[in-house]
């Protein structure tokens, strides 16, 4: 069995995000994360994923719980096996109860200590620094992006050996490979570039060989527990908080070529693995809500990259342009022959991403007779029937023009009407704030529920299944908790004093909605606008906050259970005149109206 301290540990360091994104595309959305429910059949993005309370609701089918329940449900996975596959995905080695599992070794350490110790190779090899200095690197560039250098895979494996790191751990990380020979290094004779995931976890490496004649220039590490190239953008562990705060990303092709950038001051620039952008990469482009810039050589794999990467986005809905550079240099050439004026002002042309995909679609089409034509545009309909209508539409004059017809022939759109749908829990209740913040004080202080069922009660609400969820005691397991956490703007009210204002608040507010009152409703609703108009006068008639405290509660009990007219109006009138003579609003009840 697992241990219970380890799955709690687990459930502490996941990012709930980062494992949702791995089933379904992920998008922010104010301080939460949206995405399409695979729960149900749903047209909008109804689940919301909370990252810092570690829980998804769907408003719609009502589907929620932490990352091990999505795990479960998506998988159809029992708890042990969906703690398993998170943690695996997590780089977290669970401990277990029994004997055979105790002695399990973690091997988020085997990298990080084969990263250290080709830095310290890169010191000593003369030739690789000389390549690095070469192609316009400094030593501050060598540290800031951790590059180094793999000696022979003897001094590899015997690393290994020496740190006691078993052949099993090291291929479950990608650091060795296996054939009929033997164990041998994933990497001999290369110059390492560190690849981290946006999370700073050292997943993998690239290498890049010295030898010309090598036909394999470059090479990342193998497919891993820990690596997945279609997941992931070299430097975006540098970039990503230049992305989040400019909402723009440049896509270059290589490792140099990002490292470029960023010399040239475009922290916001990354790099694909060897290969265009794949679909896994679409959920974490949409988690920084940003503009991408394609920025490919244009050689043919630069333009064949270029085009399938643009079609990609601009299907996902990412906004951007491509960026060719001519005269058969790369940004890291032009960076290292100090062309870095160049680079900025490539950076500003480019054409968008739509428009690019047409231009080339039809650019490869024979436009020789009006039946190439026809075929041209049914191709162009392939992709614009996919786009949203008013998109599809605004290629409309391209397209004629590119082909040489009159526009009017010109059909890009199916012309679908979308229909837009409400979330279920914002269009059916209204958000009141005060209230949402007395719950949420109620939720995490649940030591006053007590007090709470002496001074109001839940059918003054207008959220009764969340007040009701709350005063059952009731934790994210339950729907209503979670929607709780995913209204906006809640403050926390921070103290007694703020909880009691808020139920007078309410209070009030419930009687007011009221359409028609009996004269017990009146005086009750009389009493609480005259607290709520007077609190903070009142409470200058005490010298002590406690005091005050006490006697507001006593009040506010004695108005929710007073049951009867002649009682509520000697207290109405009480209060009021303690208000006026600036006197305490405490007083022996028992002796004056009973």
């Amino acid at each position: 069995m697992i241990e219970q301290a380890s799955i709690e540990q687990l459930l502490q360091k996941t990012d709930i995000v980062d494992i949702i994104a791995h089933y379904v595309e992920v998008k922010k959305q104010g301080s939460s994360y949206v995405c399409i429910c695979p729960f149900h059949d749903d047209k909008n993005p109804s689940m919301h994923i909370n990252s810092i309370k570690g829980f998804y609701h769907c408003f719609a089918c009502k589907a929620g719980g932490n990352v091990f329940k999505f795990v479960m449900d998506y998988e159809k996975l029992n708890f042990v096996e969906a703690v398993e596959k998170v943690a695996s995905w997590s780089n977290f080695s669970l401990t277990y109860t029994s004997q055979k599992q105790d002695n399990k070794k973690s091997i988020i350490h085997i990298l990080p200590t084969l990263n250290a110790f080709y830095k310290q190779n890169l010191a000593k090899n003369k030739e690789a620094l000389a390549y690095l200095y070469k192609r316009g690197l400094n030593d501050e560039d060598i540290r800031t992006f951790e590059l180094g250098f793999a000696p022979s895979s003897n001094e590899t494996l015997r690393l290994l050996q020496n740190e006691q790191i078993t052949q099993e751990e090291a291929l479950e990380v990608g650091a060795i490979k296996q054939n009929e020979n033997g164990a041998y290094a994933s990497f001999i004779n290369r110059i390492t570039f560190s690849i981290y995931d946006h999370k700073n976890l050292l997943i993998g490496f690239g290498g890049r060989t010295l030898d010309e004649t090598n036909m394999a220039k470059y090479v990342n590490s193998p497919q891993s527990k820990l690596f997945d190239k279609s997941r992931v953008f070299y430097a975006l562990n540098l970039a990503k908080d230049a992305i989040y705060k400019q909402k723009e990303m440049i896509i270059c092709e290589g490792y140099m070529d990002a490292i470029a950038f960023h010399k040239a001051g475009f922290k916001n620039a990354v790099a694909v693995l060897g290969t265009a952008l794949g679909e896994n990469h679409i959920p974490l482009i949409k988690r920084f809500e940003a503009r991408v810039i394609l920025c490919f050589d244009n050689d043919n794999a630069g333009l064949n990259a270029a085009v399938r990467s643009a079609h990609l986005l601009s299907l996902a809905k990412i906004d951007g342009k491509v960026v060719l550079i001519e005269g058969g240099k790369d940004p890291a050439e032009l960076v290292a022959s100090h062309q870095e004026k160049l680079l900025f002002n490539i950076l500003e042309k480019g054409i968008e991403l739509g428009e690019f995909y047409i231009r080339s679609l039809i650019a490869s089409c024979d436009l020789n007779s009006a039946l190439s034509k026809q075929k041209a545009l049914e191709e162009v309909q392939k992709y614009t029937f996919n786009l949203e209508p008013l998109i599809a539409n605004s290629y409309t004059t391209l397209v004629a023009n590119l082909l040489g017809v009159n526009i009017n022939d010109i059909k890009l759109s199916k012309n679908t009407r979308k229909i837009s749908f409400i979330n279920p829990i914002k269009q059916s209740k209204i958000n009141n704030i005060s209230e949402l913040e007395l719950l949420k004080f109620l939720y995490e202080n649940n030591e006053t529920i007590g007090l709470f069922k002496l001074l109001s009660t839940k059918e003054y609400f207008l959220h009764q299944d969340i007040t009701k969820a709350i005063l059952e005691q009731k934790n994210f397991e339950d729907p209503s908790i979670r929607e709780l956490y995913e209204f906006e703007n809640i403050k926390n009210l921070s103290n007694l004093e703020e909880f009691l204002y808020a139920i007078c608040k309410i209070n009030l507010a419930y009687f007011n909605k009221l359409k028609s009152l009996n004269l017990k409703q009146a005086f009750k609703k009389q009493i609480y606008n005259l607290l709520n108009q007077n609190l903070e006068k009142i409470k200058k008639s005490y010298q002590n906050d406690e005091v005050f405290l006490n006697h507001l509660i006593e009040v506010l009990k004695s108005v929710h259970f007073l049951d009867d007219e002649e009682s509520l109006e000697l207290f109405l009138n009480r209060l009021q005149k303690n208000i006026k003579d600036k006197k305490v609003i405490h007083y022996n009840f028992e002796e004056e109206i009973f």
